[in-house]
Order: C-alpha cells, then sequence, then structure tokens
C-alpha cells in the first residue's frame, strides 16, 4: 500500500465542505490523525481532558495504555498544526452544543457517544472519492503518512517507533521503503532560493578564471 503524501492529503481537505453539519470536525478530525500519527482506534476513544487544559491545547498528548495497541501508554507532542486541530474541534463541540467537560469524547456522534471507528472510515472513503485520489487514504495511511515524513526528515527510527507505539523496530524499518512519489516530494522541497542563469554563468566564469590565474 502506497503512503498518502502531503499534497494528496491538501487535496482530500479541500473537498471537504466546512459549513455541512460535521465538515468543520472531520477537516480537523483528518489532520490531528496526521500530525500525531494516530490510530484510528485511539483517536476515537480521545477525551477532552487529554488534549484540552486550561482553556487551551496541551502541549503533549499523554495517551493511555488502554486506547493503545500495544497495550502500552505513549508520549506524543502536539505541535502548532495538531494544537490547532484541536482548538477547531473543541470550537466544534462548543458551537454544536456538544459537551466540552474533561470526559467528554473528543469527537462525538449525534447521540453524544464516542465517534465510531467505522464512522471515521466511512468519511475519510467518502472524501478520497470526491477527491478522486487514487492512493487508499485512510486514517492508518495517514499514520504511515505522519512516519514517513518523519523518516524522510531525518527523524531517528528510534524516535520514530516511540511516536507510533511500535513494540518491535522491525515495524517501524517499513517506513525506511519510500515510494517514487514520496521520495520525488521529498527531493522537490530541496531549495537554494532564486539563483539566475546569469549569476550561473558569471560564477563558472569566475571559477575557470580563478584556475588558470
Amino acid at each position: 500500500m502506497r503512503n498518502v503524501i502531503p499534497t494528496e492529503i491538501r487535496r482530500l481537505l479541500a473537498v471537504i465542505p466546512l459549513r455541512s453539519p460535521f465538515g468543520a470536525r472531520d477537516h480537523a478530525m483528518i489532520r490531528l490523525i496526521y500530525f500525531a500519527g494516530l490510530r484510528v482506534g485511539e483517536l476515537v476513544g480521545l477525551e477532552v481532558e487529554m488534549v484540552w487544559a486550561a482553556g487551551q491545547p496541551r502541549s503533549w498528548l499523554e495517551l493511555p495504555a488502554r486506547l493503545c495497541k500495544s497495550g502500552r501508554s505513549r508520549r506524543i507532542p502536539l505541535e502548532p498544526e495538531a494544537q490547532q486541530a484541536i482548538r477547531e474541534l473543541i470550537a466544534f463541540l462548543a458551537q454544536r452544543g456538544f459537551s466540552t467537560a474533561a470526559e467528554a469524547p473528543l469527537l462525538t456522534d449525534r447521540r453524544h457517544r464516542h465517534l465510531p471507528t467505522r464512522e471515521v472510515q466511512r468519511s475519510m472513503q467518502r472524501y478520497r472519492l470526491q477527491a478522486s485520489l487514487e492512493v487508499r487514504a485512510t486514517p492508518h495511511s495517514l499514520r504511515h503518512g505522519f512516519a514517513t515524513e518523519l523518516v524522510i526528515e531525518g527523524v531517528p527510527l528510534r524516535s520514530v517507533q516511540q511516536l507510533l507505539g511500535h513494540k518491535r523496530l522491525s515495524s517501524t524499518e517499513v517506513y525506511l521503503h519510500s515510494q517514487p512519489e514520496e521520495l520525488r516530494e521529498a527531493v522537490s522541497k530541496l531549495k537554494l532560493g532564486p539563483f539566475s542563469w546569469v549569476e550561473t554563468v558569471s560564477l563558472s566564469l569566475f571559477s575557470v578564471a580563478e584556475a588558470f590565474s
């Protein structure tokens, strides 16, 4: 399965109608999955107090063992992108009349219960079709994308293992094998800024002159 890459995530987000009943929630939900590398079961099990305290997003997500597939708790840093998604999810709850109490679900269905895993998967499948994405855009592929980007950016594999909650390093090593699309996107980020043809020729002539001086 090919991992979803950032350009495809942007296409996915672009088709979500923010004014629809749950569009704002879904937009923030997808970004939180990606920026925190969460499993879908961990996502839907989140409660408000896990990500929100004293009127603002927490800087760390302390995932309890009961939510983690490995059966071991783990800590995930919440960077500004993830924190903004959390702000929007809390705002959605408040605006729609859902509870924002500490023990309330961060993602809730119409009956004020934890959003079912299957509902997250169905929503993403619907948006994938609307965005005409060939890649499988699922909660799991977003998590794969999170890990792949970390590896491409040079994050040590042990750190990626801890962030994902893998018991064995071998489970994390699969992210060392990037697909062509991922490699192209990574290389495309290499920039040296404006550099004109005239400047290039001038530097070349200068180098030749120096060699013969």
